[in-house]
């Protein structure tokens, strides 16, 4: 596993028990918590819709549990790209991409 993804994995384990803290106020269904234990297992095999699925997941939490948002790495969202970029604002947008052109 190329270490940043690895680092990823990591911010969504961090999340993940993020959330498990919150579990008493209902701030997300347990559906939704395993949903996001299983898309670690996969980044974790490398499974084919691995990728797609957190991506996924990330931007639906984002947008039926906005409450969450706070508790989400905002580098996740760009790292995962697709919808999730909605919930990034230009100004975080800008920053990631001269980050991402510093480091090559």
């Amino acid at each position: 596993m190329s270490e940043s993804l690895q680092n990823h994995v990591q911010k969504l384990t961090d999340l993940h028990q993020k959330l498990i803290s919150t579990r008493d106020s209902k701030v997300l269904s347990d559906a939704m918590l395993h949903q996001l234990e299983e898309i670690i297992d996969q980044l974790t095999q490398h499974t084919d819709t691995a990728w797609q699925d957190a991506g996924s997941w990330l931007s639906n939490t984002m947008a039926l549990a906005p409450q969450v948002a706070p508790l989400i790495d905002r580098e996740l969202l760009w790292f995962f790209g697709g919808d999730c970029l909605h919930f990034l604002t230009d100004e975080e947008i800008n920053q990631f991409q001269r980050q991402d052109e510093s480091d090559d």
